[in-house]
């Protein structure tokens, strides 16, 4: 199950994340919970029973495809699909082993499997999308490619990495930090948007300072920009894509992972580590426990996640 992270904090003061709050929030992607998927998978029975029962974990190369197999049975995605990626993507096949192998035989979670997760989207997401593919069983996972486009373009107008909060906060040491971090990457992620447009493009910015409660949403010209990106990517991609759009709560870094990819041909301001990524996203989450602390299961469950997804993600992407 997609989980979306909330990093904002129980203070009572008017924070960045509580400007991102007021705009409207895009829906959890991937699942439809209103349709009961049955299916008789080793994905669903794991995540409803939450116990290990397989003892093997193997790779079978069927010249094509490395399969993921339990007990020399291929393990299923949720939608019934084997399990299965081309013989380039190796290292995830042999990680994918590995997720499975490392599960205890008590109480498995489903994000002990971040990897598995991921990987049954991009495979069930490319499957219902060929011609002729399934409708209900796009329906299952909100498998509609404009529909996935359509939600990700809202968390542009309120993009964790446009929004600023106000020059008294912490004395003005966080936003100190977001002018050093964010401004830089808004700047290529400008650069980057245009050559998608045919016109230079300028990104809306929301600051606590300048725009108050108000909302915030860009340009026309930004999001067909940013669709026409979105449409160049493989459907493989746009799980990717997704699934880091719905851990950081930015467009942007989901572009700066994807861009990671192709690094080469990248901008310099769009070249990041994952962990600068995963700071990005953050950042007001840094200075609020360093100001008030960590809350025990929240914060550091939450850090754990932020890194967790967007590591998986990572390997995902890359061959």
């Amino acid at each position: 199950m997609l989980r979306l992270f909330n990093g904002c904090s129980a203070v009572g003061r008017m924070t960045s994340c509580n400007l991102r709050l007021l705009a409207t929030q895009a829906s959890p992607l991937g699942v439809d919970h209103s349709i009961e998927n049955n299916l008789k998978t080793e994905t669903n029975r794991l995540s409803k029973t939450g116990e290990r029962f397989w003892e093997k974990v193997s790779l079978k190369d069927d010249g094509s495809q490395y399969l993921v197999q339990l007990d020399s049975k291929t393990i299923l995605t949720p939608l019934g699909h084997p399990l299965a990626v081309d013989r380039d993507r190796s290292l995830l096949a042999m990680l994918l082993q590995k997720e499975w192998t490392n599960l205890t035989s008590l109480a498995v979670k489903t994000y002990s499997l971040p990897l598995t997760s991921l990987v049954s989207r991009c495979i069930d997401l490319e499957i219902v999308n060929k011609p002729g593919g399934d409708l209900e069983s796009k329906a299952k996972i909100g498998g509609d490619r404009e529909r996935i486009s359509q939600d990700l373009l809202r968390y542009l107008d309120t993009d964790t990495v446009l929004v600023f909060c106000s020059k008294s906060e912490y004395e003005g040491a966080l936003r100190k930090a977001q002018d050093q971090v964010y401004l830089p990457i808004i700047s290529a992620a400008e650069e980057f948007l245009s050559n998608y447009s045919g016109s230079a493009v300028k990104l809306k910015v929301l600051d606590a300072d300048l725009h108050g409660l108000r909302g915030n949403q860009q340009l026309e010209e930004t999001r067909s920009a940013a669709k026409k990106y979105l449409d160049t990517l493989s459907l493989w991609d746009l799980a990717v894509f997704e699934k880091t759009v719905l851990t950081t709560k930015s467009f942007i870094c989901g572009v700066l992972l994807l861009q990671n990819k192709a690094s080469a041909e990248s901008l310099e301001g769009l070249k990041s580590s994952m962990e600068s990524i995963a700071e990005a996203a953050t950042l007001e989450i840094i200075y609020q426990t360093d100001r008030w602390g960590e809350v025990e299961d929240t914060h550091d469950v939450d850090k754990r996640d932020v890194r967790r997804n967007i590591h998986a993600a990572a390997i995902v992407a890359y061959k």
